[in-house]
């Protein structure tokens, strides 16, 4: 029981990785690291990786609804995660948003 601890009334596995995850908690998850990390990248009008600043931000607030949802996994998995899927992420965000992509390269160009 070292690797437990009971919190509401839960006996929650304190050293869980994400591999471990229920496969509808697992694409919950990626669905919601997508949806802020484009959002981040249209707010920033980029189409490349974002700063590491502002990818703690995503990682953060991903986190606050992981908890708000009860899935328990330690913060330092969500980060590995994240920075291990941010290049398919990328690449997912310019086929997607082609002209946007146009755009931003474009404004890029003309500085």
């Amino acid at each position: 029981m070292k690797n437990h601890m009971k919190i509401n009334g839960k006996l929650l596995q304190i050293n869980k990785r994400f591999s471990q995850l229920k496969s509808n908690q697992k694409d919950w998850i990626a669905t919601e690291l997508y949806k802020l990390y484009y959002d981040k990248m249209k707010e920033r009008c980029t189409t490349r990786k974002l700063p590491p600043v502002h990818r703690d931000m995503v990682i953060s607030s991903l986190y606050e609804q992981i908890q708000n949802k009860e899935i328990w996994i330690p913060y330092s998995e969500v980060e590995k995660y994240t920075v291990s899927k941010t290049t398919k992420i990328v690449k997912s965000f310019i086929k997607q948003f082609p002209e946007l992509s146009d755009e931003v390269e474009v404004d890029r160009a003309n500085k």
